[in-house]
C-alpha cells in the first residue's frame, strides 16, 4: 500500500487490491447506487479496465470501507494533439456514512493525485446535482461546451445520452495552449463499448 492520506485513506493500484478488498469496494458500489442488474453482485471483481491504470482511494472508518474514489488515465486526441488523461471513477460513499464529509475526503486525495501525476487533463463525468461537490473538494469545473464520449461506436457511452455534465482541469503547458480545442466539442476517450468515466 502506498500509505495514508489523511489519517484514513489508503491509495494503491486498483490492480494491487487483494480479492477481498475488490469485494468490498463492490459491495460499496452496490449499497451506494444499487446493483447494476438488479442483483448484488459482490463477486464484481474487475471495477476497473487494467488498460486505464487504475488508482485506488478509500476512507476507512472503524476498519469499514466507507468511500471510494477511483482515478483512471489514459490517450486522448484531439484537433490531431496527443493528451493524457486522468478522470475520477466510482465515486460512492455507504449510505451509512453520508453527509460526513467522507466523498469530500476521497475527491480531495484523488484530485491531489492527478494534480501531481503531470497528466495533461483531468477529465469526467457527474451527475449534475453533484458538481458543486466536486468544484468545493477538488476545484473541479464544468465544461459546458464539452460532450465526452466513450468511443466513436455508435453504441457508446456519452455524457449527453447519460444526462451527466463534464467536470475538466487543464494542467500541462500544452493542454493550457490548446484550451479552445479541449473546452469545446468531442471528446473521445477511446474506451470499448460499455466503458465509460
Amino acid at each position: 500500500m502506498d500509505g495514508a492520506l489523511d489519517d484514513a485513506i489508503v491509495a494503491m493500484p486498483y490492480d494491487d487490491l487483494d480479492m477481498s478488498l475488490r469485494r468490498r469496494v463492490s459491495h460499496l458500489q452496490d449499497r451506494a447506487y444499487g446493483p447494476s442488474d438488479g442483483q448484488t453482485d459482490t463477486d464484481n471483481t474487475n471495477l476497473h479496465d487494467p488498460a486505464l491504470n487504475g488508482r485506488s482511494f478509500m476512507l476507512f472508518d472503524d476498519g469499514r470501507l466507507a468511500s471510494y474514489a477511483g482515478v483512471l488515465t489514459t490517450t486522448i486526441h484531439v484537433d490531431g494533439e496527443r493528451f493524457t488523461a486522468s478522470g475520477l471513477s466510482c465515486v460512492a460513499t455507504d449510505p451509512d456514512h453520508l453527509r460526513q464529509g467522507f466523498a469530500s475526503r476521497v475527491i480531495a486525495a484523488a484530485t491531489r493525485y492527478i494534480e501531481s501525476s503531470g497528466v495533461d487533463v483531468g477529465i469526467f463525468t457527474s451527475a449534475p446535482a453533484l458538481a458543486h461537490l466536486y468544484g468545493a473538494a477538488g476545484d473541479w469545473q464544468v465544461a459546458p461546451d464539452v460532450v465526452l464520449i466513450g468511443s466513436r461506436d455508435p453504441n457508446a457511452l456519452t455524457s449527453t445520452s447519460l444526462g451527466v455534465v463534464v467536470l475538466m482541469r487543464l494542467f500541462s503547458q500544452h493542454a493550457l495552449a490548446n484550451f479552445n480545442s479541449l473546452r469545446r466539442g468531442t471528446i473521445n476517450l477511446g474506451l470499448p463499448v460499455g466503458q465509460f468515466w
